[in-house]
């Protein structure tokens, strides 16, 4: 009512509306430098009139909450924009890796010392009976071969990492997803009691940036202000309980790796994140690896198959310059049957593709030998357990276990698989060096060093030369760093633009937040005022007599 009481009530309500607002311009100012802080403000609204002598009169000013000055819409393009950065920042730096490998920039690379060999084979063509020019020649080949064991174990150490790296990532995933589902529980009893949750939106505004940060993410709130988190197409968190996500190696593969969410595997279906880029990263390193088997290999083959039909100086021949490649067989994780598949070998040398190959069953007594590199059928055959398995010059033999093999049952064999992890010299003596090609020919003759000193430059490599080929290789991967490196760079531009439009709205203005203290002192100090002026009224009226 219109009274002096009334007035006294509405200056009160001035005052403690004053304190409220204060505080969180307080809160919004100590937090100007928190990551991930957003502007909070008070919103103040008159409380409800009172009649009195048929007009209506008011009761003062409260807060009726205190909200959040949020931006949605650009904190979700930006978690998006910060899950592509991640991806392509990590894919970036198992390139930068692997050209520091592969690096053959200060002549110390593999280049070079393929160069080196072939050099070795000419100079041994010009000089075929000099002990000199043999003894260099297996010196340059032994730093060949040294270089080939480096890249290889560098190249699966890396590989190791990256698992490793993917590992952590997944039980990061883990923990950020179960304190988002306590956020989520937590918040929502707050907000029905009635209560604003700000900061504990914050936090898990946080939280969902981390987790992009780590893998791409879609996010919806329900009607209870809990968020439900999707990572490749399937829950992670749905409401207050969270799903695990694990890794695990592909049955098909030792050389492979998966990712599971509720039972599916989703690795195929993430396409950002900082796992994206480990994903990535991985598949760099196993086609690099892959190719430098399948030049360790090719060298292997081209050179012993030269070697072995020349003569040394001790008149000895079918004499290997590096050591024979060794086959590589493994079971599918997912066979039936009980059959196993022993170490194959390589039956005839001048027949090797270098091409990887599956031997599949459709039944017991059957099986189908494929190409996996043509995409073709190679043999077919009534299998025997204990029988030998020949194919494109390779013999393998499966047998039966417990059972023998069942319908869909995979066998994998491989040639190169662990050509640059094995590749070695094989001659000791620089005698047997097989610098002519027939006996009658030693020592002088030097025709054989001369065609080895020619596979230099043969198209040995899928009509490629094994110098051009590694050169692709280096070129390759150049390109990929250099994309890899321009997608970084502008997606981290976007992302800045994007977190400083949202912190535009979003963010605290040290500025806005002076001025807020100056109106709210000076409310402050006006509605002190009206109570003083009121207190002295009273005084007068309970003075008169």
């Amino acid at each position: 009512m219109s009274s002096l009481n009334g007035v006294f009530n509405i200056a009160k309500s001035a005052l403690m509306t004053s304190q409220k607002a204060l505080n969180v311009t307080s809160h919004n100012i100590s937090n100007a430098n928190t990551d991930g802080y957003t502007r909070q403000r008070a919103v103040l609204a008159a409380n409800n009139p009172v009649t009195f002598g048929g007009l209506q009169y008011g009761t003062g000013v409260g807060v009726t909450a205190i909200e959040r000055v949020y931006d949605s819409f650009r904190t979700v393009q930006l978690r998006s924009a910060v899950s592509l950065f991640s991806s392509y920042e990590t894919a970036g730096s198992h390139l930068y890796a692997l050209e520091s490998i592969l690096n053959d920039f200060d002549g110390s690379g593999l280049s070079s010392r393929l160069d080196a060999l072939f050099n070795a084979f000419q100079e041994l063509a010009a000089n075929p009976s000099s002990y000199g020019e043999r003894s260099s020649l297996i010196a340059r080949a032994t730093v060949l071969a040294d270089t080939i064991n480096s890249i290889d174990s560098a190249i699966r150490d890396n590989v190791s990492n990256i698992r490793g790296s993917i590992e952590a990532k997944v039980g990061e995933i883990n923990g950020i997803a179960s304190e988002i589902a306590g956020l989520n529980q937590q918040i929502s009893a707050t907000e029905l009691s009635g209560m604003d949750a700000n900061d504990l939106r914050d936090r898990r505004d946080i939280l969902l940036e981390d987790l992009s940060k780590l893998v791409d993410i879609s996010v919806a709130e329900n009607d209870q202000g809990q968020v439900d988190v999707f990572l490749g197409g399937s829950f992670i968190v749905a409401g207050v309980k969270s799903s695990e996500m694990t890794s695990g190696t592909d049955p098909n593969s030792t050389d492979a790796f998966k990712l599971y969410l509720n039972g599916a595997s989703i690795e195929s279906r993430i396409s950002s994140g900082s796992i994206k880029g480990d994903i990535d990263g991985y598949a760099y390193f196993k086609d690099a690896h892959s190719r430098i088997n399948l030049l360790a290999a090719s060298l292997v083959k081209e050179v012993n198959l030269r070697h072995s039909a020349g003569w040394g100086l001790d008149g000895s021949t079918g004499v290997d310059f590096f050591n024979p490649l060794s086959v590589s067989t493994r079971s599918a994780g997912t066979n039936q049957g009980g059959a196993v598949i022993s170490a194959g070998a390589v039956a005839d040398l001048s027949q090797l593709t270098l091409d990887d190959y599956e031997i599949r069953f459709s039944g017991p007594g059957a099986y189908t030998v494929f190409n996996l590199g043509q995409n073709s059928v190679v043999a077919t055959g009534a299998y025997a357990s204990g029988s030998t398995i020949a194919f494109d010059g390779l013999s393998v033999t499966i047998t039966d276990g417990a059972r023998p093999p069942a319908a869909g049952d995979k066998f994998t064999v491989s040639a190169t698989e662990r050509a640059a992890r094995d590749f070695s010299v094989a001659v000791t003596d620089p005698d047997q060096i097989a610098a002519s090609s027939t006996s009658a020919g030693v020592p002088g003759d030097n025709t054989n060093a001369t065609a080895l000193a020619g596979l230099r430059d043969a198209g040995t490599i899928n009509g490629a030369s094994f110098g051009n080929f590694y050169n692709r290789v280096v070129t390759d991967l150049g390109t990929s760093a250099s994309n890899a490196k321009a997608r970084a760079e502008a997606q981290k531009i976007y992302m800045s633009e994007l977190r400083a439009a949202r912190d535009s709205v979003s963010g605290v203005s040290i500025e806005e937040e002076a001025i807020n203290l100056v109106k709210l002192q000076r409310a402050y100090e006006a509605a002190a005022k009206v109570m003083s002026t009121v207190d002295q009224m009273l005084e007068t009226l309970l003075s008169i007599r």
